[in-house]
Order: structure tokens, then C-alpha cells, then sequence
């Protein structure tokens, strides 16, 4: 049987093979290419031979690889992984949602990974289907360890842990959080999204100051005030009598007066704190 044709056949009639791709490629010639693998890796989902073949093409310096993918086919996933890790670019993997099975391997071709926030990994053994004689199925099971010996291989290198210790990890299915997969060495990193509003600082007692212009203003208001002139300028009086002398001071700007209202606020703020 040809499983290749059977895997082409059966893709052409899921209803979403016209409506769009099994991943996305984006800026493949700008500074950083983002590919995004939301799907699974097997004959449902990304394949081995349509990843390389446009991975081949990624001229970018840099690669952010984006995955939220339930795993699938071992050799494809592996393919996959060894493409990425061949590749000149400096590669970031992500991981945005859920990392399980051979997508966490392909998580491990990063220069650097990192985990979002919230988002999770799931290791296990490798797992399949046979059909045959019992001769088969001895030969199947060892097919199997082999592979988990891979696998687990791969983790511990790019881990510092050793096979036996992620093999002992992967015979049962466990998830992992973004600190355990940290600390599990599977990740660098756990990448905390930043929100609107964190751009904003909240006073009770003097609403919103724009983080920009506070800092704007605090650099204006640490410089020192300029050295008074030699002689004072007379300005004449606005209406009659004694002409006064300018300090030739700055005037303050709006941005300043936010600065201040702001700080003063805050120690308010901060005096109610700790009574």
C-alpha cells in the first residue's frame, strides 16, 4: 500500500484542506520569520516534507517558531525538529498553548525556547497501532522502546538530565506547567505577556500618568536649573511703578505638573500603605 498517496488522498477530503494551510510562514525575508504550528504533525496536520521544503526557503536571520500543536507521528515530529536544528538562522521556539508529545521535542530545536505564561507541555512514551503475527508485535514493542530512548535522548541533552531520568518522566502522560517544564530543563525561559494597561500607572489619588511622559518629565525635572544671569533684566511693570527682575527660571510644563501631581499621589498613597 502506498501510504504517501493514502496520506494525500485522505488530506485533499477534510474540509479544511482548501480553506487554509496546515501552518503559517510569515516575513520569510525580514529580519525575523515567524512559523506558526498550530495543528498536528502527522497525516491530519504538518507534515515532515511540506515543513522543509518551505523552511528551506526562510532566508531571516532569526525564526520564531510558535506551537500549539497535540503532537502526532514520531518520525514526522523528529523531521521536523532535526530541519529546524539544521537550519543557519538562530531559532526561538514557543510554546503558546500546549506542547504535547513529538511537539515537545520540536520545542527542544530552539536556540533558545520559551513557554508563555499559562501555556504547558506534555511528555509520555511513544505510543501505535499493530497488526500482524506475534513476531510483529515483539518487533513493534522494541520499535517503540527505540524511540523513546530517542526522545527521551533529546531532552536530556538539551536539558543537562540524564535518558534514564526522563525515561522514568515519560512512562505515563505528564503535563507539565510553564515553571515545571522550566525547571525540567525543557525551557529557558516563561515569557510573561505584557498588557495595556501596564503602560499605564494607576494613582488613586491623581488617575493616570503615561509611564513615557512621567519618565520624560523626572529627567527634566533632575536637571539643574540653569545659573542665574550676571545681572538681572529689568521687564517693566505691567501696570506702572517699580520694574521687577526675571529669574530667568524655566516655566513649568504640563508634563511637569503630571510628574509631581503624580510623585506626590504616590507618597500619599504609600504614607496610607503603612499606617
Amino acid at each position: 500500500m502506498d501510504f504517501d498517496a493514502l496520506r494525500d488522498k485522505v488530506r485533499a477530503r477534510l474540509p479544511r484542506a482548501a480553506g487554509r494551510s496546515w501552518y503559517e510562514i510569515k516575513n520569510a525575508e525580514g529580519d525575523v520569520a515567524t512559523v506558526r504550528i498550530y495543528d498536528e504533525i502527522s497525516w491530519w496536520g504538518i507534515s515532515a516534507d511540506q515543513f522543509a521544503r518551505d523552511l528551506a526557503g526562510i532566508t531571516a536571520p532569526s525564526i520564531e517558531v510558535q506551537i500549539n500543536s497535540p503532537g502526532g507521528d514520531v518520525f514526522d515530529g523528529l523531521a521536523i525538529y532535526n530541519a529546524l536544528r539544521m537550519h543557519p538562522a538562530r531559532v526561538t521556539t514557543r510554546v503558546d498553548g500546549m506542547a504535547a508529545s513529538i511537539a515537545s521535542v520540536i520545542v527542544q530545536a530552539g536556540d533558545h525556547r520559551v513557554i508563555v505564561q499559562s501555556a504547558q507541555m506534555m511528555i509520555h512514551e511513544a505510543w501505535g497501532l499493530c497488526v500482524g503475527p506475534a513476531a510483529d508485535m515483539r518487533a513493534f514493542a522494541d520499535l517503540l522502546d527505540q524511540q523513546n530512548d530517542v526522545i527521551a535522548g533529546i531532552y536530556a541533552s538539551r536539558s543537562g538530565g540524564t535518558v534514564e531520568d526522563f525515561r522514568a518522566l515519560m512512562s505515563s502522560d505528564l503535563y507539565l506547567t510553564d515553571a515545571q517544564a522550566l525547571e525540567h530543563g525543557l525551557v529557558d525561559e516563561i515569557f510573561v505577556p505584557e498588557t495595556q494597561a501596564s503602560a499605564t500607572l494607576q494613582v488613586q489619588a491623581g488617575g493616570t500618568v503615561d509611564v513615557e511622559t512621567l519618565v520624560a518629565a523626572l529627567e527634566r525635572l533632575a536637571k539643574p536649573a540653569p545659573a542665574p544671569a550676571a545681572a538681572a533684566t529689568e521687564i517693566p511693570a505691567a501696570t506702572g511703578g517699580e520694574p521687577s527682575p526675571s529669574t530667568g527660571a524655566p516655566p513649568t510644563t504640563h508634563a511637569d505638573a503630571d510628574a509631581e501631581a503624580f510623585l506626590r499621589a504616590l507618597l500619599a498613597h504609600t504614607k496610607e500603605t503603612q499606617q
